[in-house]
């Protein structure tokens, strides 16, 4: 049987034509580099053709450089191999990404909400006659349910409804609020990292049943009651 993809951490690059992308680390060796031929190809002259790889093991991600130059830095300084850290700052050429991790990279840290929390530790069920909520998945199941009320916003500020730690999201990343028609919206600020929706990057969307949000390294799943 095939192994299942990896995909516990992913770059954002920061700047040019690509600036804003989000690259999935989804193998246990992802090749960087200025040929086609590497998993994420930098579209840079000042990047080698091989510049550097990121490799899964039992430690994490590590960042090995494989130009021979000493010129893969992270967080400003030139390195041969390094683990990488959650916000790790990565440069090749003139090509910056920023590294985040997910739920397996890092000791997943628990959310806390000013709204109204629902069945706690137990298995993600809606019942007959529940309102709308949205549940916080972690890489073990649920980790937090919320009842959704008319206006919610997310973010890593504590005055949000729903307080996200995490250094990837914004102190006010999104908003979800019930339209007259009594369907729901989630719009994002403007915010660096993105909000995902089915892995699609969103600014404005309608929610459906069972759609997955992604907001940095948190996943979010929306849920309507069942008639």
């Amino acid at each position: 049987m095939a192994q299942e993809p990896i995909a516990v951490a992913y770059l954002i690059i920061q700047q040019g034509p690509r600036a804003g992308k989000r690259i999935e680390l989804c193998k246990d060796h992802t090749s960087i580099g200025r040929s086609r031929h590497c998993d994420i190809f930098l579209e840079d002259i000042a990047v080698h053709r091989k510049q550097a790889s990121i490799l899964w093991g039992d430690s994490g991600f590590l960042l090995r450089d494989d130009s021979g130059n000493g010129d893969s830095f992270v967080n400003g300084q030139p390195v041969q191999e390094q683990h990488l850290a959650h916000g790790d700052r990565l440069l090749f050429g003139n090509t910056e990404l920023i590294f985040y991790a997910h739920e397996a990279t890092q000791q997943f840290q628990q959310p806390s909400s000013r709204g109204r929390e629902l069945y706690l530790g137990k298995k993600p069920e809606l019942q007959a006659g529940m309102s709308e909520k949205i549940d916080l998945v972690g890489i073990h199941g649920l980790v937090q349910s919320f009842e959704l009320q008319p206006h919610m916003t997310i973010g890593r500020s504590r005055d949000c409804a729903i307080f996200l730690e995490d250094l990837a999201v914004s102190r006010l990343h999104a908003t979800i609020r019930q339209l007259p028609d009594t369907t729901y919206e989630l719009e994002d600020h403007r915010s660096a990292t993105g909000t995902f929706v089915n892995g699609l990057r969103i600014s404005r969307c309608l929610l459906n049943e069972g759609d997955v949000i992604q907001i940095g390294s948190n996943r979010l799943i929306f849920h309507l009651p069942r008639s």
